[in-house]
């Protein structure tokens, strides 16, 4: 075996989470889960005796993180005695004037990349050379080629690159033409910015967020540990890559078909039965109600209704509509103020607009009991 190391990063330590409900509460436990992670990475390389680590960007959520957090990482670092960290800045924690990486001092087993330039450190007791570039701005619309095509890679050596960026044609974010970095032979390519984990044929791979930071990121989440091995036949240097999970609460999207028939205790009892009670307790649900609902129920409090049976709840009703026959209400109606009223509405140019005002009007209306 020739080396074992870590591939992580994303962590956006110190963000302000906001959410809908008790956001400061929940928020706070958000922080919890973010550190959490981050110190079950460090015991898990001590544990292991992971003699190295590569964090591909945006530790911190922003350059203006608090000092106290960016002292609690480095001296998490530092504890790593026989244990390399090579660290390359993302587009959040950029090494600009403000940088984060300059508020502290970092132990000597600590390197970080400072330029957008692509540069390299060999580590001889590993026989690994790894290159990379950090940002040094929060946005970056081309690669740097030019940096790039200076690389002269040893052979004799295990490379590898780091690069916060993403697969794109074109983006804010740099864009990484993936065939165009791999034809430069290097062992294994360390990305970060996608917070999705994923890992490629040849040795290529997104370390994904060590947690889920929002509804729009589902699945497993953890980091990424490869063993590299020489292929004593052909001398080649073998990469296994897997995915070691780290236990957090999930984000889960939920859509529930209403009916007309459905009482308001029919629509509380879908919305318990869409998850088991123990799940329910521990993830952050949204569940958006879809189909047509009747008009005389109002689901103003179905929110606050289910609150005690989830750790974490919000609902979408903007999707449901009312069992109502418009044309023919309007028709019904029309030699009277309401028909006069639905008819003025019926003339709003943008139809989305006109579609919401009616149905809007006529559950005030029904609410009210003008209509039945």
């Amino acid at each position: 075996m020739l080396t074992t190391f870590i591939h992580t990063g994303d962590f956006h330590l110190g963000r302000p989470f906001t959410f809908q409900q008790q956001g400061n509460y929940f928020g706070k436990n958000k922080r919890k889960e973010l550190w959490k992670a981050f110190d079950d990475m460090i015991a898990y390389t001590k544990n292991e005796r992971i003699p190295l680590v590569l964090i591909a960007g945006d530790v911190f959520d922003s350059v203006n993180v608090l000092t106290m957090d960016i002292k609690r990482v480095a001296e998490a670092f530092a504890t790593l005695e026989n244990t390399w960290v090579v660290i390359i800045t993302g587009n959040h924690d950029y090494h600009g004037e403000n940088s984060p990486y300059n508020k502290v001092q970092w132990s000597s087993n600590v390197y970080i990349f400072k330029e957008d330039v692509f540069r390299s450190i060999y580590i001889k007791e590993l026989n690994t050379e790894i290159y990379g570039m950090s940002w040094v701005k929060n946005e970056y619309r081309a690669f740097p080629e030019r940096s790039f095509n200076t690389i002269k890679l040893d052979h004799s050596r295990y490379n590898i690159l780091m690069i916060h960026g993403e697969v794109a044609n074109q983006s804010h974010y740099l864009p990484i033409d993936l065939k165009y970095i791999e034809g430069k032979g290097f062992d294994f390519i360390a990305l970060g910015h996608i917070h999705k984990p994923g890992i490629a044929p040849g040795g290529v791979a997104y370390c994904g967020s060590p947690v889920p930071l929002n509804f729009g990121e589902t699945g497993e989440r953890g980091f990424l540990i490869s063993l590299v091995e020489v292929d004593r036949e052909t001398d080649n240097y073998v990469t296994s890559s897997g995915f070691y999970p780290i236990p957090s609460r999930k984000y889960e999207t939920i859509q529930i078909e209403i009916s007309p028939d459905d009482t308001y205790s029919n629509i509380i009892e879908k919305a318990l039965s869409c998850e088991t009670a123990e799940n329910r307790k521990q993830n952050y649900y949204r569940i958006r109600f879809v189909g047509y609902i009747n008009p005389e129920i109002q689901l103003d409090w179905v929110n606050d209704d289910l609150q005690e049976s989830f750790y974490y709840i919000e609902t979408d009703t903007s999707q449901l509509e009312p069992d109502i026959d418009l044309d023919k209400l309007i028709l019904e109606n029309e030699n009277n103020p309401i028909g006069q009223f639905l008819e003025a509405l019926g003339n709003i140019e943008d139809p989305e607009v006109r579609k919401k005002a009616i149905i809007y009007s006529i559950e005030a209306m029904v609410s009210e009991g003008v209509l039945k």
